[in-house]
């Protein structure tokens, strides 16, 4: 691709997408097969940033030392990917600030740690496919944020370097995955931030309350690093 004026490279769920809902419902699913009855889903949301290993962990309290656990994980996916898209919705502004990023002449993309087959068939449903961007995976790539290579390998497909390129996301790892790869961040507050999380020990170059404040924070951020 021609190298873009700027790009923001997005995660995907919890920054893009509200999708804790279906990621709940598939755990309740699994607990049902239990016998044990639906967790609230205020117990769940949190853990919908970790995927399906957090999900497990909040519904079932079994983890990857669990003998069961990949087939158990296998089970949930397989529902979930059934019910991708029946409560998941992109969070209030996200469509908006989406038109406000190709006004701005601004690039986009998503690097996220969901699995490249299921972000794709989120992203779908949802009218988030980016027209000239990348939906790239670290799921897929075997190398999750916090490393550096999926962000690394977002801006390789679109055609961009750390000078132009921001990153967006809800976590931690997102952040650590910015900072290794040498673009900036900036946070998420209306994502699955951890209660217990310290945003303000992210490192983020601004931490944004409402999709709205992504593309003017873009813009200065770019435009200082171009000096």
């Amino acid at each position: 691709m021609t190298q873009a004026s700027g790009c923001i490279l997005f995660d995907l769920d919890g920054t893009l997408v509200d999708s804790a809902p279906d990621l709940a419902a598939s755990a309740n699913y699994m607990r049902g097969q239990f016998g044990l009855a639906p967790l609230p889903y205020p117990a769940m949301r949190e853990s919908a940033g970790q995927g399906a290993r957090g999900m497990l962990w909040a519904s079932l309290r079994t983890g990857p030392a669990c003998t069961r656990f990949e087939s158990l994980k296998e089970q949930y996916l397989a529902h979930y990917e059934a019910h991708i898209s029946e409560r998941s919705a992109p969070f209030e502004g996200v469509l908006e600030m989406l038109g406000a990023i190709a006004a701005a002449g601004l690039s986009w993309g998503i690097v996220t740690n969901k699995a490249g087959h299921l972000a794709r068939k989120l992203c779908a449903s949802q009218s988030l496919l980016p027209e000239s961007g990348c939906v790239v995976s670290g799921t897929d790539m075997g190398l999750l944020k916090p490393r550096p290579e999926p962000v690394l390998e977002g801006m390789r497909l679109m055609g961009a370097d750390p000078a132009n390129t921001i990153y967006v996301g809800d976590d931690a790892r997102d952040a650590g995955a910015a900072a290794a790869a040498g673009v900036p961040f900036i946070a998420a507050r209306w994502g699955y931030v951890a209660g217990g999380a310290d945003i303000s020990r992210w490192g983020a170059a601004l931490i944004a309350h409402r999709p709205s404040e992504i593309v003017p924070a873009a813009l200065e951020i770019l435009k200082s690093r171009r000096g």
